[in-house]
Parts: structure tokens; sequence; C-alpha cells
């Protein structure tokens, strides 16, 4: 009743509103869990990641709460067969992914869907990344980097603790993701600033889930006169081109702030259990950010593409780095990591083209954008203006709109998903982001054939 009541109150679909409940119901299973089961015995812990999980994941979506059971518990049988060899991670990477891949192939819909497939994708990277975790832990230590150190697994964990780490209540239905030896501190009470004590963390969290909530309402509004769906529509197409690229630049950036509003908003929740307890190496002070997705300061003012990555969904940029692209170190082209890393995150989103076209212009301007701020930098007109105070803000404001009017352009395929939906878009807009880029990357590369070659050496 309830369910329903808000879905026609807020005019979006049960699924959705069940999803936001359940973020706002890991508020209470954390204050449960600290206020009753603080650093008790590991195996009442679990119990209880287990059951509270497991309880929200059939509210929400069923018996398809079985998908994530049959993966677990294959991961456990493939760390029983296999150990921590590299035939353990390769199966684990084929058979998590894989069972992801089919998942998109059956359920998925032409739309943007809220179903198991939400919970799964974040349970894929975490079954993956701990494989490479136990692997790392059965090889040589001195062949490891210092983070490979810190969440190498060096025994092989038992199927209830692999239950409990993967249905831990703040962590499992939009992530975030963190490591094996991470929960087994959270399990042993090492993640507080009062040594043997609860963590001081209950307002830093409320704080945390009501900047979430304010800024999830701010964007719902926004969201009643600018939303992709219109893109679609006779009258947007018919619009001018300013006001159709305009539209474009503050619907897209609308979408991207509907995945910070949800991530602050899980984020409070895993602060007031502890689970997002760091300490800052300089001052030696809590800091509560342990397991942050997204930086909203740094969201809002982005100036750059390399912005947006460095603070929006952190947690997932990191695990591709760390378990993808630095695993591809071997091959020894940059260009290959880079690729496969987005190709990854394309396929890891789903089947939909638009995935993939969308991950295909972050590499593109991500090939253009570098070279292009570096060579503004140095550039002596910049540093003149910098140097004057009264226009020292014109190299930001530039680049704060550079940023603005093309990320949304660059969202249009992630939002529409299929070709025939965006591809009259592009068209309508006359490929503008697709003609700057592509002239920027002409320009960059006839500099770089024009540089004298004395100069080239040097």
């Amino acid at each position: 009743m309830l369910v329903s009541t808000l879905s026609e109150a807020l005019n979006v679909n049960e699924a959705a509103v069940k999803l936001l409940l359940t973020l706002y119901a890991g508020y209470i299973l954390a204050l449960i869990h600290r206020r009753s089961l603080f650093a008790a015995p590991k195996n009442h812990q679990y119990l209880y990641f287990i059951l509270s999980g497991i309880g929200i994941l059939y509210w929400n979506y069923g018996w398809d709460v079985l998908h994530s059971l049959l993966c677990v518990v294959t991961q456990w049988l493939i760390f029983l067969v296999l150990g921590g060899s590299v035939y353990a991670v390769t199966t684990s990477f084929v058979f998590q992914l894989g069972y992801l891949t089919l998942g998109y192939l059956y359920f998925s819909t032409s739309d943007y869907d809220i179903n198991w497939l939400i919970p799964q994708c974040v349970l894929t990277l975490r079954l993956i990344g701990l494989a490479f975790d136990v692997y790392d832990g059965h090889r040589n230590e001195d062949d490891l980097s210092s983070d490979q150190k810190q969440r190498a697994i060096r025994d092989f964990p038992s199927l209830f603790e692999l239950l409990g780490y993967n249905y831990l209540y703040c962590g499992y239905i939009v992530g975030p993701q963190y490591p094996l030896q991470r929960a087994r501190a959270l399990i042993n009470g090492e993640l507080t600033d009062s040594p043997g004590q609860r963590p001081n963390s209950v307002m830093a969290g409320f704080r945390r889930g009501f900047s979430g909530t304010v800024m999830l309402g701010i964007q719902t509004y926004i969201d009643i006169f600018f939303y992709p769906q219109y893109y679609t529509t006779s009258e947007f197409q018919g619009s001018g081109f300013f006001y159709k690229a305009g539209y474009v630049a503050i619907a897209g950036h609308n979408t991207l702030l509907r995945y910070v509003c949800i991530w602050m908003i899980n984020e409070g929740a895993c602060i007031i259990c502890g689970l997002g307890y760091t300490k800052d190496d300089k001052t030696g002070k809590a800091k509560w950010d342990a397991v942050r997705n997204v930086t909203l300061h740094k969201f809002l003012l982005a100036q750059s593409f390399q912005d947006i990555i460095n603070c929006f969904n952190v947690n997932t940029n990191g695990w591709v780095m760390r378990y993808v692209f630095k695993r591809l170190r071997f091959v020894g082209i940059r260009t290959v990591s880079h690729l496969s890393a987005l190709t990854f995150l394309a396929v890891w989103h789903g089947l939909h083209v638009g995935y993939f076209t969308c991950f295909a212009y972050e590499f593109l301007t991500m090939t253009v954008e570098k070279p292009f701020i570096t060579l503004l930098r140095e550039s002596s007109f910049v540093k003149k203006l910098k140097s004057i105070s009264v226009l020292s803000w014109i190299p930001s404001a530039i680049g704060f709109f550079y940023l603005h009017s093309l990320l949304g352009y660059c969202m249009i395929d992630f939002t529409l998903l299929t070709w025939d939906r965006y591809q009259p878009v592009h068209a309508s807009i006359y490929y503008h982001g697709h003609v700057f880029y592509g002239t920027l990357y002409v320009l960059l590369t006839l500099r770089t054939l024009l540089v004298p070659a004395e100069k080239k050496t040097q």
C-alpha cells in the first residue's frame, strides 16, 4: 500500500520506490547492527547480513534472489576445486560476467530496467575482485604491489562468509565495492575511531544521507522539465539548435545527478555501521569516506571529463583500474588496456549498443582532452590570464562551459540505449559533439606532425 501510494505521488514506478525505500532501510539495519552486534561473534554478524540482505532482495525481486545465491555458491565451489590459482581467476571472470550477460540477454527490455540485474552488477564485480584477491594471496609477496598486498586473501573464505560478505545490507543493492579485507575489519570491530567501541559515525552518516535526499529532491524537480525521453519527440526535433544543445546539456547532467544522489543516500548507512571509516594520514583524524562513490562539489564544479572520472562512480572506476587496466600491463600497450577496460564497462552495463557507443565517446574524449588541456595550460596566453587576478577565472569558466555543453551530449546514447532512438537526436543537433572532437583530433594530429623533428627529440 505504501509503495503504490508513493509511486503515484512521485510519478515513478513501484520498482524505483522499493529501491529507494531499501536504501533508507539500510539506516535502520545499520543502527541495529552497531547497537546489538558491534564486535559480536563473526557468525552472528554474518547471519544478520545474510538474513537481512536476502530478505531485502526477496522484497524487491522475489525469487530472482536465487540468481545471486547460485553465483555465490558457484564462486565458493570454484575456490574449493581450483584454489587460488590463475585458473580460478579465469573461471570466475568467465562465469560471473557470462551469467550477468545472459541475464541481460533474457531479462532486459529496450528501456532502463530496475530488476535483479542491478544488484547482480555489484555482485559480479565483487566476486571477480575476490577471485583476484585470493589469487594474490597465494602468489609470492614480492611480486605484489602495495595495494595488492593490502587486499590479498591468504586463506579461502567459507560459504557462510561468502554469503555474509556479499549480502551486507548497505553494500549489495547499489554497491559500493569494497574488498573482503574491509568486511573482515568491520566484523572484527576495527573500523572505528574509538578502539574497542562503536564508531562515532551516526551524525556523519545521517548528514550524508540528508545531503543525498535534498539533492534527490532537486534532481527530481529538474527532471520534470529536463528528461531524456523528450529528445525523441517532434517538439524537440523541431526546436532550434541552441535550445536543443542547451536542453541536452542540462538533462544529461541531471541524469548523472540521479546516480550521485542514490550513492550518497546509500553511503550514509555505510558510514553509520563503520564501513566508511578511514584515518587521515596527515592529521590522524577519522574520516568517513573510505567507500565514497562520488564527491558532490567536485561533480558540480567539474571543468573537464577527467574531473568527472575522478569524482563520479569512484569505486567502480577504481575496481576497473585495479582488476582490468593494471592486470593488462603485460601487454605493454596502454591503449589496449584502456580499450579493454572501457569494453568491459560497456558489457557490464548491458548489451544495448548505446552503452558501447557511450564508452567509445569516453575513449575519444580522453584521447583528445588530455593533450589539448596540456597544450592550453602550457600556452603563454592562458598563463597570462591566470596571472591577472581580474581575469584568472576565465580559463575555469571556459572549462566549465566546455564540459557541461558536451557531457549531456555524450550521455544521449547511454540514456536512450538503442540506435533507432538516439541517432535521430544526434542528427537533429548536427552531431555537434562528434564534429567538435573530430576537429580537435585532426588539429592535434596536424600539430604533432608539424612539430620540428629536433623539438620532438628534446
